[in-house]
């Protein structure tokens, strides 16, 4: 594991890497950093010391090591992401969006395309038709200064419901642990702080809001859902994914926003995904 600060015009970038062969842009979700995008890597894709992926997880805007510039928007998040690949000496990558993640991960391939080869979307943050179930700013302020609070929130069943699909008590103890590993990512809290608020501030509504141009992105799109899902039911990650010009949709029955026991069939999935056709 190397990990690295890179300047991206005036922006510091610290960006997690491992691995050897086809390269893979991988960028977290809400309060996680660059270690959560390893996390996920290692889970998804392939252990450290194993050859196939060439792994590149980056800190987004105000995450652990990244700068959060002034008056950021998701456009710069993306642009500074194709920034970050050219640092690198690279041309074109397969992308990967985690929960919020995905806004950023869509708006790099509507922006960018020749950037990005192939898309993943896992338990994405899409445009709904209904009432959005996110917590108020004011409360993910206070939230973010609370580490021992937001420690204590993700003990909570509901709140472990929602993560992995299933109360604590029925899930198994490679499951809980999986939840473990995952909640893990998102601790010491306070250098994810200023990233947290950014991204229900202003990437959340970004994509609420219908800012992201779906309808530009040409390249293949995976997305990894589960049933039920919180942040994409499945009539608003339908009308998403149809929206989009290559897309299609992978519902599981279980695993809640996390995809908590779904390891092995991702795995093998999401490898079969990106070594498809570039064409």
């Amino acid at each position: 594991m190397q990990v690295d600060d890179v300047l991206v015009d005036g922006v510091t970038v610290r960006v997690g890497r491992y691995g050897t062969g086809r390269p893979v842009l991988v960028l977290h979700g809400s309060g996680g950093g660059w270690d959560q995008g390893v996390d996920w890597a290692r889970r998804r894709l392939a252990p450290e010391g194993s050859a196939g992926f060439d792994v590149i997880s980056p800190s987004r805007f105000g995450y652990p090591g990244s700068t959060l510039p002034e008056g950021a928007e998701v456009a710069d998040q993306a642009a500074v992401m194709a920034g970050l690949l050219d640092a690198l000496g690279l041309q074109g990558v397969d992308v990967v969006g985690l929960s919020a993640g995905c806004v950023a991960a869509a708006q790099l391939a509507a922006d960018h395309p020749a950037r990005v080869r192939r898309l993943v979307l896992e338990s994405p943050l899409v445009a709904l038709s209904g009432r959005a179930p996110l917590p108020p700013l004011a409360a993910v302020r206070v939230l973010a200064r609370a580490q021992y609070l937001l420690w204590l929130t993700t003990t909570f069943p509901p709140v472990v419901k929602l993560a992995a699909g299933a109360s604590p008590k029925d899930l198994s103890e490679n499951d809980r642990a999986e939840l473990a590993a995952v909640n893990a990512t998102m601790f010491p809290l306070r250098p994810r702080r200023a990233g947290t608020v950014f991204d229900r501030a202003v990437t959340a509504e970004h994509m609420l809001r219908g800012r992201v141009p779906v309808e530009r992105i040409s390249v293949p799109v995976l997305l990894i859902n589960a049933a039920h899902a919180l942040l994409a039911p499945h009539d608003d990650a339908v009308r998403f994914v149809a929206r989009l010009q290559r897309g299609e949709l992978l519902e599981l029955a279980t695993g809640g926003h996390v995809l908590i026991g779904n390891v092995s069939r991702l795995r093998e999935t999401v490898a079969a995904f990106l070594a498809g056709d570039e064409s």
